[in-house]
């Protein structure tokens, strides 16, 4: 269909659009440090360093050796999932409900600012939404006519999305129960459904082992409440964007007239769609609240991406509801407008993308000053303090050769202090220059034996403070403890490079 060729053609515009302009933050950092290795090492390392299953990973690995390591060229898989999104997306709401809300589900999510940065992230979230879209595209065929061959798409797909997250399990289970009760004598459901359980189970001990490493223990310290109350909000509005206090509840507002139209002005056949899919997203964040209530919280938005588009098709139902034509095209043209103009401030305003360590790699430059070349321990040896920061990564994707300071500390002939302010939400934000981010001041000065600032560079949102000595000296982390006053080395990343 024409229409729907349009929308894709203008999702792939929005995600492909500036997608290499923002530099790895640390999250990606880690995918792009896993791809690097062998298939072997990189899934022994999953299991110490991630908190999702292996099979993002695998595609990723191979996928950056065609399309490149590069922001670019890893970050392209997702926005490709992100692009093939769209068409399932109008499958799965004309099934469901109707072709006026497959046309209007693929616009929102062609234009939905969440989706579209995480389309521009080297992460599985995206994948998890084009999988978990997949499996409800399938669902929707197999609650219709559920033949073996339609119930073999649902296990396929429904199998791909758990192993690529978690959390899929809120859109599958969900699904899954709904298709054991309407078709629970056919026994091409009763195979697949077990199929499916035997997936997620076998994926039990990896979870297990992952959650032991504490790796998301950071996303339980943040209040439910606060937590639960964004999911709605950046499901219809992204995280941040331009003149986000007027546009978020605008958008707010399209989504409860949507839930209205669904009710008062939908014929009974795309009432009952409609409400499939709400119900979908409704159980899965009601099983996300089960599995908190068990000891198992996790919930942000990202992780319960797998029930956005049944959200989405729910909304598409109101909007595309029979006797509300104008009022309904118009409240969908609004909302996709907003997204593509929170989408494009995001483009545009280095305050709202991710921190690009790439301005402190270019600061330092990829090797130290030529200071005293010709005393013992020649240059070649930096030693870097990030404030408030105690991670290698993304930094080591754009500076070689970085390792942690040891206790005996290096001879150095420069010493880089890195340090960075933040939006007020530093400390619990994935997203935007924030991310994992705590705000630190830069002192006026560090006064460390042996060396003096040449030169305090602000780009963004770091401040590089430079130092050199006249010759190579001999730094450990009590001599740098000793010069700090705006924070303590306890809370600091102290490395080094050779």
């Amino acid at each position: 269909m024409l229409a729907v060729a349009a929308i894709t053609v203008f999702a792939a515009v929005l995600r492909f659009y500036r997608i290499g302009h923002q530099g790895f933050w640390f999250d990606e950092g880690n995918t792009a440090l896993l791809v690097h290795f062998s298939p072997g090492k990189m899934l022994g390392l999953i299991p110490q360093t991630e908190s999702t299953p292996p099979l993002y990973y695998c595609v990723a690995w191979v996928w950056a050796r065609l399309f490149g390591y590069g922001e670019t060229g890893l970050r392209s898989l997702s926005a490709v999932c992100g692009v093939l999104t769209v068409p399932v997306a109008y499958g799965a709401g004309s099934k469901l409900i109707s072709r006026r809300a497959g046309l209007i589900a693929a616009a929102l999510t062609a234009c939905s600012p969440l989706l579209i940065w995480y389309s521009q992230e080297a992460r599985s979230y995206e994948m998890l939404v084009f999988l978990s879209s997949v499996s409800l595209l399938a669902f929707a065929y197999a609650l219709a006519t559920p033949t073996p061959r339609v119930v073999v798409a649902w296990v396929i797909a429904a199998a791909l999305a758990l192993a690529t997250h978690y959390y899929a399990i809120l859109a599958v289970v969900p699904e899954a129960a709904w298709l054991l009760w309407v078709h629970r004598s056919r026994r091409a459901v009763q195979v697949g459904v077990g199929v499916v359980g035997l997936c997620g189970l076998a994926l039990i001990p990896l979870a297990i082992g992952q959650s032991g490493t504490g790796n998301a223990s950071w996303i339980a310290q943040a209040p439910l409440g606060r937590r639960l109350g964004q999911v709605v909000p950046q499901f219809a509005s992204g995280f941040d964007g331009p003149a986000h206090s007027v546009l978020e509840p605008l958008a707010i507002a399209v989504l409860v007239l949507a839930a209205v139209l669904v009710f008062v002005r939908s014929s009974p056949g795309e009432r009952r769609g409609a409400l499939i899919a709400g119900g979908i997203g409704l159980a899965g964040l009601g099983l996300n609240l089960l599995l908190i209530a068990g000891g198992v919280d996790d919930l942000i938005t990202r992780n319960v991406l797998a029930i956005w588009m049944p959200g989405a098709l729910f909304v598409a139902g109101g909007l595309a509801a029979a006797r509300a034509r104008r009022v309904g095209l118009a409240a969908a043209g609004v909302l996709c407008a907003l997204g593509v103009a929170t989408a494009l401030g995001v483009a545009f305003d280095r305050n709202l993308q991710r921190p690009d360590w790439r301005v402190v790699a270019r600061a330092l430059g990829t090797r130290p000053a030529a200071v005293g070349a010709g005393a013992a321990g020649a240059p070649g040896n930096r030693a870097i303090l990030i404030q408030h920061y105690r991670h290698l990564l993304p930094l080591s994707l754009y500076v070689p050769g970085l390792h942690f300071m040891g206790r005996g500390g290096a001879t150095v002939s420069e010493l880089d202090v890195v340090s960075f302010t933040s939006p007020p939400s530093a400390g619990f934000c994935w997203w935007g220059s924030a991310c994992n981010l705590w705000p630190s001041r830069a002192q006026a000065t560090y006064p460390v034996a042996g060396f003096h600032t040449i030169s305090r560079r602000h780009d963004l949102q770091f401040t590089i403070v430079r130092m050199v000595a006249s010759h190579p000296v001999r730094l450990t982390p009590a001599d740098v403890s000793r010069a700090l006053t705006a924070t303590r080395l306890a809370n600091d990343g102290l490395l080094i490079q050779h």
